[in-house]
């Protein structure tokens, strides 16, 4: 009797728990506007996009009133960017940050340079 009450109680602990890993939202998903700084030719806005793709993720970064490239090789683990890459002029870009709620604080890397990223959650 008891290994029946105990085995209830089990059962119906992972069925909640299941069911709350299904409804959580990845919070790094949609839209983020975006500032980056310190560029020699000023500080260009525009959006980026990180969409779940299966097991991995696909994002694009489109500057306002421009052209959009795609951001390959996207690595995200608990709420950080740990790197994501596109080209821009025939050099690789490095993107890396941490997303903190409806903010996202990092960096784009390139030719040894460093400029600070900063975004809000479109929403």
């Amino acid at each position: 009797m008891i290994f029946k009450i105990i085995f209830s109680l089990i059962a119906v602990s992972l069925m909640g728990a299941c069911a709350t890993l299904q409804t959580q939202v990845d919070p790094t998903l949609g839209e983020w506007q975006y500032v980056i700084e310190n560029l020699p030719r000023g500080e260009p806005e525009g959006m980026f996009t990180i969409a779940k793709d299966g097991e991995g993720y696909t994002g694009k970064l489109q500057r306002k009133g421009g052209d959009g490239v795609a951001l390959d090789d996207i690595v995200i683990a608990v709420n950080v960017l740990e790197s994501s890459s596109f080209s821009a002029q025939g050099n690789t870009v490095v993107m890396s940050g941490a997303f903190e709620g409806e903010s996202f604080e990092g960096t784009l890397s390139v030719m040894g340079r460093t400029f600070p990223i900063t975004a809000e959650k479109k929403k």
